[in-house]
């Protein structure tokens, strides 16, 4: 029977914790606290499985709410009606023509640049965990499999920055 005093659930939350939130950190900080490599392995794929799931709901809530309030703030601080806003903010349907800025250009390059599979692959490492969520959430939240690619892309990079980590 495995006991586990408060200190070392302290330490076990924090990393799951730290891999939910800021991946690429975690397993270094799971080899400071003496788990051996298996264990740091578990852990930040653990953490890093529950902050993609928690952060990807997390965004879908997020996006619903902005799409219902938005107007009702724009309409509070333009003094304009609820409809007005939702007119101008075209919430009631998309625009017909895209204006495109050079903000949206380079998103949308970076988006066919790296796309579903970059936002996969980069998110544990670069991005962080809740950005990629969110970006996930945002743009491929239709396809079925984005959860399980992300998991699975959490998996790889904790076997690989743990491997690193205990080699060196």
């Amino acid at each position: 029977m495995i006991i586990i005093t408060g200190i070392k659930l302290f330490k076990l939350l924090q990393i799951l914790l730290l891999s939910g939130l800021k991946f690429f950190f975690a397993p270094l900080i799971s080899v400071g606290y003496g788990y051996n490599y298996f264990q740091t392995i578990l852990i930040t794929s653990l953490g890093g499985i529950l902050g993609i799931l928690f952060f990807f709901y997390f965004s879908r809530w997020l996006i619903k709410q902005y799409n219902k309030f938005c107007p009702v703030i724009f309409a509070g601080f333009t003094g304009k009606s609820v409809d007005q806003a939702k007119k101008i903010l075209n919430c009631d349907q998309p625009s017909k023509r895209k204006i495109f800025s050079s903000k949206s250009r380079n998103l949308i390059k970076l988006r066919k640049k790296y796309g579903y599979l970059g936002i996969i692959i980069l998110t544990p490492v670069l991005l962080s965990i809740p950005i990629g969520a969110f970006l996930a959430q945002k743009y491929y939240s239709k396809r079925k499999s984005t959860l399980l690619y992300m998991s699975l892309s959490i998996a790889a990079w904790s076997f690989f920055i743990s491997t690193v980590y205990f080699l060196f």
